[in-house]
């Protein structure tokens, strides 16, 4: 295990950050939601972070855009179900409805490999689920670089998911990074 994670580090050109959301940050972020159908894919972050802030193997971020919170995610360091051999579960990633549109989501899914090699330098594998009834996400997830595995997750409680990996490679490099 290591420290919970915080680093910050530079601003990208696309202006999207993710930082632990705390203080101020932290009741902005209470208030994001994702549009009304979706919620029962992700949950809302007033669900979700406060159950990520009592499990210190759950990260919750903050996505931040021009300083204001546009969406969350918790990186969970034991995904048990559906992909034990990852090293880190993508749980309840949404965007805020406010803030769809913007191409948010696929900017997000873009720099979760820079976000996983700065703040858990020794993963190499992460895994999500992501609901057969949310098409517009798996396209985002696989155009961001993740393998769908070709199996169905039935545990969630809205139904089945497909099984998806990132593969980044020793010490959390993206293969064939250099």
């Amino acid at each position: 295990m290591h420290d919970r994670p915080g680093g910050h580090g530079a601003v990208p050109p696309d202006g999207l950050v993710a930082v632990p959301p705390r203080g101020a940050l932290r009741d902005a972020v209470l208030r994001l939601a994702p549009h009304p159908q979706q919620e029962e894919f992700s949950g809302r972050a007033d669900q979700t972070l406060p159950l990520a802030e009592r499990d210190p193997a759950r990260h919750p971020y903050a996505l931040v855009e021009d300083g204001e919170p546009v969406a969350f995610l918790v990186l969970d360091e034991t995904p048990t179900e559906p992909d034990p051999d990852a090293d880190l579960l993508l749980r309840g990633f949404f965007v805020d409805a406010a803030a769809q549109g913007r191409g948010v989501a696929t900017r997000a899914v873009a720099a979760l490999p820079d976000v996983v090699r700065r703040d858990f330098p020794t993963a190499e594998t992460v895994v999500l689920t992501v609901n057969v009834r949310n098409p517009a996400a798996r396209a985002v997830y696989l155009r961001g670089g993740w393998v769908d595995l070709g199996e169905l997750y039935l545990g969630g409680s809205a139904g089945p998911q497909h099984v998806m990996r990132l593969h980044l490679g020793a010490a959390g490099r993206l293969p064939g990074a250099d």
